[in-house]
Formats: C-alpha cells, structure tokens, sequence
C-alpha cells in the first residue's frame, strides 16, 4: 500500500468500499486491513451484474470485510454513520431523537460461508450478518422469524 494512501485518509479524505462488476479484489483488500487501512464507508454499487456475482447484497459486502477481519462496531459505523455524513444527510444513519426511525436488527449467522471477488478469488468465512428485521420510517416491513409479531393465544 503506497504511504499516501493513510495521508490522504488521515487528511479527511473519504474511501470507501467500490464493489462493482470489476472493483473489489481480496489481493488488494487483505494486505490493506492487516496493515490497519479500513475503509471510511462500506457500500455496494449495486447493480444486476454486481447482485448476481460476487458482491450480492449489502449484507454480503459487511459480512466479507467481518471474514477480512474489520470488528463489527467498525463496520456498522461504516455501513450507517460515516455514510450520512459523507452525503451531509446527518438525521440519517443514527438513532438520535429526531432521526429517520429507520433500523435494521442484524443476526450474526455462523457455518460455513464462501465470499468471492472479481477475479474469483475465494476467502471463507464462519460468520454472516443476516437482517433478521427491519423498520423503515418507524413501520416494521421485514420481519425474518416473527421475532416482532405478537404471537396470539386462542382461548380454548
């Protein structure tokens, strides 16, 4: 990793996460996390070619910097916070009274889970966040397991 790359962070230069058709490489992406460069925000470029290859969902992308070992706190930081102040859309990506009630409750899965890049390169990993329920603008519209669903009694 060329110095200025830190410089340039350490400066306020924002990077984050290109994981596009032909972006992300686990070759350029391991040597940066062990040497302690994280990228300011994790987003996704979604698009068909990028959803139906390696990059997939959101969800995939966070997981795949957990395998590269990137703490979790760091990495919702990463995915909320950061991003809404990079865009200046700061009553976005926190829980502060007056923000977007807009919250997704996260699991961390654990098996055996292949992540690939670009090129194919495969890294394993036995952890992935998976959304177990989701609240958009204070109303809940994605619930995995029922885990916000009132479970009703019939009197017998």
């Amino acid at each position: 990793m060329k110095p200025f790359i830190k410089e340039a962070q350490a400066r306020g230069i924002v990077f984050d996460v290109g994981f596009g058709g032909a972006s992300f490489a686990f070759d350029q992406a391991l040597p940066a996390i062990k040497a302690g460069f994280y990228p300011n925000t994790i987003s996704t470029d979604l698009h068909t070619g990028s959803m139906n290859n390696a990059m997939k969902d959101m969800l995939n992308v966070m997981s795949i910097f957990m395998t590269m070992g990137m703490d979790v706190p760091a990495i919702i930081k990463a995915s909320t916070w950061v991003p809404a102040q990079s865009i200046k859309r700061e009553e976005l990506g926190n829980l502060s009274v007056g923000s977007v009630a807009d919250v997704a409750i996260l699991g961390i899965r654990e098996g055996n889970f292949g992540f690939f890049d670009r090129i194919g390169h495969k890294e394993t990993g036995t952890k992935k966040f998976e959304c177990q329920a989701t609240i958009r603008n204070g109303k809940m519209v994605y619930d995995l397991n029922g885990i916000t669903t009132p479970i009703l009694l019939l009197a017998k």
